[in-house]
């Protein structure tokens, strides 16, 4: 070999044996660092990244757009005049009709058997006296209210008074439901106690039409 070849060998194993020996090393023991592995410094610990706060959603604003409460919702409705009406007290009855323009009076009083005097009348005439404006009401069944007339009609008075027993009506006036109005109305009255017991009764009035 010549020789510059020769000190070209010797210079490249100068420069690879230590290479060499390192490689043969690692792999002889291969747990252990090698090179600018070994000398490295160890890792620094990574502080984790801070968790951040929870942030809590502001409440949405009350829309510009949402609708007005309806009046339901505002106040309660006040109830119809026709329903309070509905619970009130019930209305005064209307007004009687007004009496007609008549007057009445007795023309004549017979007590059967006597005595016709005037003590002896006078319980009997209190007692009809106050319904003398029932005898008018039945003035509105007369046909004819531009002429008088009369009625006359026989009671039986108990002897305890009440109620009489009213039996022959008798008039010329002229009038569907007049006669039965009159028999009405004296059985509605309530009689004294006669003076002389049971007491017969022959009553006459006279209707007399009031001139405008």
């Amino acid at each position: 070999m010549p020789a510059h070849r020769s000190r070209m060998v010797r210079a490249a194993w100068r420069v690879l044996a230590p290479a060499t020996l390192l490689s043969a090393a690692a792999c002889a023991n291969p747990g252990s660092p090698s090179g600018a592995a070994a000398n490295a410094p160890p890792p620094q610990p990574v502080a984790a990244p801070s968790a951040s706060p929870a942030v809590t959603p502001a409440p949405a604003p009350a829309s510009a757009s949402a609708p007005p409460a309806s009046a339901s919702d505002e106040a309660p409705i006040a109830p119809s005049a026709s329903a309070a009406s509905s619970g009130a007290a019930p209305a005064e009855s209307a007004a009687p009709e007004p009496l007609p323009a008549v007057k009445v009076v007795n023309i004549g009083m017979h007590i059967g058997g006597g005595p016709n005097d005037n003590e002896t009348k006078a319980p009997i005439r209190s007692s009809v006296q106050p319904h003398f404006d029932a005898f008018r009401a039945c003035w509105r069944s007369v046909v004819d209210k531009t002429k008088e007339g009369d009625f006359g009609v026989d009671l039986l008075i108990p002897a305890d008074g009440g109620k009489a027993e009213v039996s022959h009506p008798r008039t010329a006036l002229k009038g569907d439901g007049f006669t039965d109005c009159m028999v009405k109305a004296f059985e509605a009255i309530d009689f004294q106690k006669p003076r002389k017991g049971k007491t017969k009764v022959s009553y006459s009035l006279r209707f007399t039409p009031e001139r405008k």
